[in-house]
């Protein structure tokens, strides 16, 4: 499986692909500010132009929905906090799950912010991530922290990039969100970066393996802190978001008749 087939199978039938696609360090430049992340120029509009010809185009992020819209308009999927909120045209489904653990999540929130200091600490509402980007050396302390008040709470404890995150139990993950939305599809790629990413690469694997599909890609956006798990399952390896633009550019002119 790699890229060049996928091209040939948008090329004969786009509207039975699926394009998925991580935010952060995928369309947009890994910076210590998360707050201030954007996808870089043209991202946006390419979607925005396969979203009207691919079977499906979904974001699939750690980040909330809301965060996504700012960018990122229907018929453009947006799968926020790993698949606990979705938005499909005008609607925004939120997984029950996430609902019944918001006292905990707040009440976690609060004390990482105490703990961290409010510029570490990414409060998305249904989950939390505590980033130490800024400062390696708390790294040690805040992942003992992360698996101590998930053994506590019952939260899930996940590692990150440059981060710990915790979200409710048994929550989803971007390789459900990926299940979920294939159906029908018979090409499929995911473009992404991170750890989070891994379920999703793993997802289309499988599928390619059962049949579910006949051809996919697993991009991997690759830089000094990826993990050796990613590059197993990577089918394709770039350095940069400008590299996954020139991909979505590509897969325009594949679509094009």
């Amino acid at each position: 499986m790699s890229l060049d087939e996928v091209y040939a199978a948008v090329a004969n039938d786009p509207g039975r692909c699926a394009l998925f696609t991580d935010l952060d360090g995928t369309l947009s430049d890994i910076i210590d500010d998360p707050a201030l992340v954007e996808p870089i120029a043209g991202a946006g509009d390419a979607l925005a132009g396969l979203a009207s010809v691919l079977g499906t185009v979904a974001v699939v992020s750690g980040r909330p929905v809301a965060f996504l819209e700012r960018f990122f308009s229907a018929p453009i999927e947006l799968s926020g906090l790993y698949g606990l909120e979705h938005r499909t045209g005008d609607r925004l489904l939120i997984d029950s799950a996430a609902l019944e653990w918001l006292p905990v999540m707040s009440q976690t929130a609060d004390e990482a912010r105490e703990l961290f200091g409010i510029e570490s600490v990414e409060d998305k509402r249904y989950s939390l991530t505590v980033h130490y980007r800024r400062s390696a050396d708390d790294a040690t302390r805040i992942e003992q922290w992360t698996r101590d008040t998930a053994s506590r709470t019952g939260l899930d404890a996940r590692s990150a990039k440059m981060s710990v995150e915790l979200h409710p139990p048994s929550s989803r993950s971007k390789g459900d969100v990926v299940g979920d939305l294939l159906v029908g599809m018979r090409t499929a790629m995911y473009i992404g970066d991170d750890v989070g990413d891994l379920p999703a690469f793993a997802k289309l694997k499988h599928a390619a393996e059962s049949g579910q599909v006949d051809s996919y890609a697993a991009v991997l956006v690759a830089n000094h802190e990826t993990v050796p798990e990613m590059h197993e399952l990577a089918t394709d390896v770039v350095d940069t978001p400008e590299d996954v633009l020139r991909i979505l550019n590509t897969i325009a002119e594949a679509a094009t008749p």
